[in-house]
């Protein structure tokens, strides 16, 4: 027998120096888990357990305008004032009503004065800027009518060098909301009896709502005359 093969046919010696317990099973790397009787491998138990069930989240309905349809108040108003009614429409259970700015007063006086509808209190009035449209500023009346415990809409676009019919001669409470409009929109109304800006000094310039009023800028010499700062910060 050669050397070598003489030192291949050696026991594995233990660090102790004695000979390795020949019965023990050869090592081969890892390790196979210890098995009990009856139980069952991690894969095979893993696989086994039912998936929870994927619950998908239901999608949002983006809002949308609505036409009324075969609703009482858009077809009176129709019988009366034609195609001066554009639409009717719901969003959001909220009734909307556009009228051309041609007839818009006599819409008004017969929703306030027809004693079926009955509009008779004013909620609010303000104005919309879509720069860049024909017809840049939309006019919005919020009406109420108490017999009815109704709330609608009203709206109405002009052009920006028109002038809009002040609704003081139909409710009272339109006086300081038209103001309001007027000092921060510029928009002028036919009839009012005392128009003048209302949060403004008189004598500011411009009209803080409107899209192309540069707020940065805001009115420098009435701050240099008023405030006296010479040196406005840019």
């Amino acid at each position: 027998m050669t050397k070598p093969q003489a030192e291949a046919a050696k026991p594995e010696q233990t660090p102790a120096g004695q000979p390795a317990d020949l019965s023990a099973p050869a090592k081969t790397g890892a390790t196979a888990p210890e098995q009990t009787p009856g139980s069952v491998p991690a894969a095979v138990d893993a696989a086994a357990k039912p998936k929870a069930p994927v619950v998908k989240k239901p999608v949002k309905k983006v809002p949308t305008y609505e036409d009324l349809g075969d609703d009482a108040l858009l077809r009176d108003l129709r019988d009366q004032f034609g195609q001066a009614v554009i639409s009717g429409q719901s969003f959001l259970g909220q009734q909307i009503f556009t009228v051309a700015p041609d007839a818009l007063t006599e819409v008004m006086i017969y929703l306030k004065d027809t004693p079926k509808w009955h509009f008779d209190y004013l909620v609010d009035l303000t104005a919309l800027d879509y720069l860049g449209d024909a017809e840049r500023f939309c006019m919005v009346y919020h009406l109420y009518s108490h017999p009815l415990a109704r709330l609608i809409r009203v709206k109405s676009r002009f052009r920006e060098e028109a002038v809009v019919p002040s609704m003081c001669p139909v409710w009272q409470a339109a006086n300081w909301m038209e103001r309001e409009v007027y000092d921060m929109f510029g928009i002028h109304f036919l009839g009012h009896p005392d128009l003048k800006r209302i949060f403004l000094p008189d004598d500011w310039h411009g009209y803080p709502l409107r899209k192309d009023y540069d707020i940065k800028l805001q009115d420098q010499e009435w701050i240099r005359n008023h405030l006296r700062i010479r040196k406005i910060p840019s």
